[in-house]
Formats: structure tokens, sequence, C-alpha cells
């Protein structure tokens, strides 16, 4: 996972992994650099990047947010706000409870 504070960031740190290192997936809160997201997702397309995108957004209604998740295997999206410990659970369903734990230090 790429630990970023928003879409500027999480492109530098992209650019700055080594070529062969491969990203799990990117959490990626579009109110945070609402200017700078969809340049970022498009560059995104532009790298091949096939991990799960996984949008959060106060622009998105919780129960809309459930349709877009259900639409695409790598794109998720969670409204806000949302309930409590659903982020964490889309997490572990989209990579895996011991994966999770291993990349994030978590028991």
């Amino acid at each position: 996972m790429v630990a970023a504070l928003g879409a500027t960031s999480a492109d530098r740190r992209l650019d700055m992994m080594d070529p062969g290192v491969t990203v799990d997936g990117l959490v990626l809160d579009l109110d945070a650099d609402r200017r700078v997201v969809s340049d970022f997702l498009c560059r995104l397309v532009d790298r091949g990047f096939s991990g799960p995108r996984i949008l959060l957004s106060s622009g998105f209604r919780p129960e809309a947010s459930a349709t877009f998740r259900a639409s695409s295997h790598t794109h998720f999206a969670l409204g806000r706000p949302w309930r409590s410990g659903e982020l964490r659970s889309l997490l572990e369903q989209v990579l895996g409870v011991s994966h999770l734990a291993e990349s994030t230090g978590c028991p």
C-alpha cells in the first residue's frame, strides 16, 4: 500500500519506487486534493496500475457507493460518512486479511 497525504504526495512516492516494486493497492481520498486527483488517476492509467483503487469521498452517498463497489473488480468506493470498520473490512476483502496485517504491521 502507498501511504500518502493526497494525490500529489502519492504521485511522488510512486515515482520514487524501484522499477520492480509493485503496489498492491491504493486508497485515495478524493476530498483531500481535489484539483489534482483527476490528473493523478489519469497517470495511474498511464503507468498501467491495475491494483485496486479504493476511492473515498464525501460526494459518494453511502448507498450509491455500494453499487460502485459491485461494478468493478479493481475499483471500490466508500462514501462519507462510512460505517465504523467499513474501510478496514474493505481493505481486508480486497487484499486479504493476512496480507493487510503483514503490510501494516497489525497483529
